[in-house]
């Protein structure tokens, strides 16, 4: 009776052991499938203007969230034709909106509030990023003069353009030195093959860039860091807590006139970011067309999982956060701080909290 308990024993084990040879490669084949196919973005209400142009302040990762929504078919699935212009910062895109050539801006949520200021209602629907994915550092050929910020009065510092979000990440890492925006100059050199040729050529002594861009120079040398802020650990000891970048926004008259729109460009948003949070860093940089990968799939996939935990999962926006960029903001710009700002008209979560109700 002993032998035939520990023959069936030893059936079970064979058993078990079969079968699950057979099927964890079935199952692993299965996770594969779920990643590679398209994952439909959430039904919505027809939108009332299917065309929309969409103003892009750069293709740096913290922006990956719409090229996602457009490589993989998301847009339209929404209902959408969604038209990109890519502009060499954030200030330029946000003025191709205001001039009436975009509908929507995929840029710095920062930009809501600078306008607030100036009396512009613009309203932020979806976060792309909930840290800017920033890395600040010297150049070559200066980094050997370039220990703190300090060190960089009168120095020439490169931003995507002037007045961008990268332009006032630079003011206030500056003001925590006590040097004064007027203390260097700065240089637009764009937010992508532009910057990589700006301090390989020693046109600028330091940059303020993101992924990919910030890892290609680290590599080759040509990138000394002073301050990094690819995940939320690094920005909040850098900026003092959540700091959103990248977000979709609009104006509001754009978002009242239009709300089954911006409810289809949200939910896009939201399918792209979803597959983002479990695609690897290798399918992330295959669905990125090559117009847009600024660097070859090896290096934009090492690139990418640097700074992928910025990559916001839900798309919305805390009022925590929101404080963060004012107080980031007012510390070099006295105007933000003398003005009277509502933070909660500079977003609007509705969107987003409604994707899973349709």
């Amino acid at each position: 009776m002993q032998w035939a308990a520990v023959a069936n024993k030893d059936r079970r084990h064979i058993i078990v052991r079969t079968l699950g040879r057979l099927i964890l490669p079935l199952l692993a084949t299965c996770a594969a499938l779920v990643i590679a196919q398209p994952v439909a973005a959430v039904a919505g209400p027809v939108p009332e203007k299917s065309s929309i142009d969409l103003a892009a302040a750069g293709v740096g990762f913290p922006y990956l969230p719409f090229v996602i929504a457009q490589s993989r078919g998301y847009f339209k699935q929404a209902g959408l034709n969604v038209e990109i212009g890519v502009f060499s910062g954030g200030a330029k895109a946000l003025q191709a909106m205001l001039g009436g050539s975009a509908d929507i801006v995929a840029g710095a949520y920062s930009n809501t509030i600078t306008m607030a200021a100036k009396g512009q209602h613009l309203v932020s629907f979806v976060t792309l990023a909930s840290c800017p994915g920033w890395v600040f550092g010297a150049t070559r050929a200066s980094h050997g003069k370039v220990r703190t910020y300090a060190d960089l009065k009168g120095m020439r510092i490169g931003v995507s353009s002037p007045g961008s979000s990268f332009h006032m990440g630079v003011n206030y890492l500056l003001s925590r030195s006590g040097l004064k925006p007027g203390d260097v100059s700065i240089i637009g050199v764009g937010s992508s093959a532009g910057a990589i040729a700006a301090a390989r050529s020693g046109q600028i002594d330091a940059l303020m860039s993101n992924d990919p861009v910030a890892t290609v120079l680290q590599d080759s040398g040509d990138l000394f860091t002073l301050a990094v802020m690819r995940d939320p650990a690094g920005t909040r000891a850098t900026l003092g807590g959540d700091y959103p970048e990248a977000s979709i926004y609009t104006t509001r008259d754009f978002a009242t006139r239009y709300p089954n729109t911006v409810q289809a460009v949200t939910n896009a948003i939201l399918a792209a970011e979803r597959w983002m949070a479990h695609a690897t860093p290798e399918q992330v940089a295959a669905a990125v067309p090559p117009q847009y990968a600024l660097a070859d799939k090896d290096v934009f996939a090492r690139a990418y999982a640097n700074m992928q935990r910025c990559i916001s999962r839900d798309g919305l926006m805390t009022d925590a956060a929101a404080h963060t960029v004012r107080d980031v903001l007012a510390a070099f710009d006295p105007e933000i701080g003398k003005a009277s700002i509502d933070l909660k008209a500079t977003y609007d979560n509705r969107f987003v909290e409604n994707a899973d109700k349709h």
